[in-house]
């Protein structure tokens, strides 16, 4: 456009001068300089001074051609290229405030030599140059909110990676977490086979010891002692078919509620013990832990129901809220008219009280024997000492 006006005003003289043709020519080199340099990183941040250049460009095609006014739509591109990079206000006051005053010299110029001024031509110009401004401000904003959102989608873009990254972290921690429950579930249930099978094995050799003293003097006791051996060893049998298919579920895992049913199961084949199973709530929303320990504390309270109370029927009963879940345990055995906690009962309320939670024992002669947990699964609250 700078280019084209100024042959424009080359063009517009019939007979130009030599001093004409040389503004014309340096005026054009002028341009183009300016505007290539606009276009560097260092123009970009010395950018008034081009444009004062220009401007001072301007000016002298007032002064060379004073009959024409196209120098108003050379200070519209002005305008265009000033609204399109500036981000200073002040500087874009200072160029617009120096333009009023130098149209103002410009016109005063204009008149003194040719003493007419187009009225007409100055407005319409004028107006170019009002239109040309708007237009690089819009641009201007155009390109920096499209630098903004390229700037939000490469922030969202790299916390998109962030949280996926933390996902697969937190993935990766979920089930080291739930690995090492299931080792220390393993160990746990190794110690308690330990000291149950262990213990009864024990007194096994100690009455088999006992009835090989007794089989020539006391047959008939020598025999009950025998029964009473056969008794130990099928129920230490019992226990460790219990425990074995505890761990192979573990390896193997399943739902909640699909481990408890099959461990009826197993007792049902086993001992005969019928049972029912209920559940109210979520029981998906269980952590690990708390899962196995309710597992763990179902099979010892169905395994005391048979051994000590003769129990042969059970019900299972669990509601799960959002901060607790509560679990109802009673069979129908004989019961007892104290409660002595045992080896069983004992693992059970530390089993319930480690995370938190409460245990109940209670029991009736001939009305059976009922277990009463619950475990929070918010708000857990522990009570050392006192009353």
């Amino acid at each position: 456009m700078f280019i084209l006006i100024s042959i424009t005003y080359y063009s517009s003289v019939d007979s130009p001068t030599t001093i004409q043709l040389i503004f014309v020519i340096a005026a054009g080199i002028g341009f183009c300089f300016n505007h290539l340099f606009l276009a560097t990183p260092l123009g970009k941040k010395y950018y008034p001074i081009p444009l004062a250049l220009d401007s001072l460009l301007i000016v002298g095609f007032v002064y060379f051609y004073p009959e024409s006014t196209l120098y108003l739509i050379l200070f519209g591109v002005n305008a265009v290229t000033l609204f399109l990079i500036a981000e200073n206000k002040r500087v874009i006051w200072g160029f617009s405030l120096a333009f009023f005053l130098i149209w103002g010299v410009c016109l005063y110029y204009i008149y003194a030599v040719t003493g007419t001024i187009s009225i007409r031509e100055n407005t319409i110009n004028f107006a170019f140059i009002l239109f040309e401004a708007v237009v690089g401000r819009l641009i201007h904003k155009l390109l920096h909110a499209q630098g903004q959102i390229e700037t939000q989608y490469g922030e969202l873009h790299d916390t998109h990676l962030a949280l996926k990254n933390a996902h697969q972290q937190l993935h990766h921690y979920s089930r080291q977490v739930e690995e090492l429950t299931l080792v220390r579930e393993r160990n746990r249930i190794s110690g308690e086979i330990h000291d149950t099978v262990g213990h009864k094995m024990t007194a096994l050799l100690v009455q088999l010891q006992v009835a090989k003293e007794l089989m020539d003097s006391q047959p008939e006791k020598s025999r009950q002692t025998m029964l009473l051996c056969e008794e130990l060893a099928r129920n230490a049998l019992q226990e460790i078919r219990l425990s074995v298919r505890t761990l192979k579920d573990h390896d193997q895992p399943q739902s909640f509620v699909t481990t408890v049913k099959k461990l009826l199961e197993d007792y049902q084949v086993m001992t005969g013990l019928s049972s029912r199973f209920s559940v109210k709530g979520d029981v998906a929303q269980l952590p690990i832990p708390i899962q196995l320990d309710l597992t763990r504390v179902i099979q010892e309270s169905i395994t005391n129901a048979v051994r000590h109370g003769q129990a042969r029927e059970c019900s299972v009963q669990m509601d799960v809220s959002e901060s607790t879940v509560r679990i109802l345990i009673q069979d129908n055995g004989s019961g007892a008219t104290k409660v002595s906690p045992g080896f069983g009962l004992k693992n059970m309320r530390e089993r319930v009280l480690e995370h938190g939670g409460t245990i109940v024992f209670e029991s009736t002669s001939s009305e059976g024997f009922v277990v009463k947990a619950s475990f929070p699964l918010n708000d857990m609250q522990w009570q050392i000492g006192g009353a």
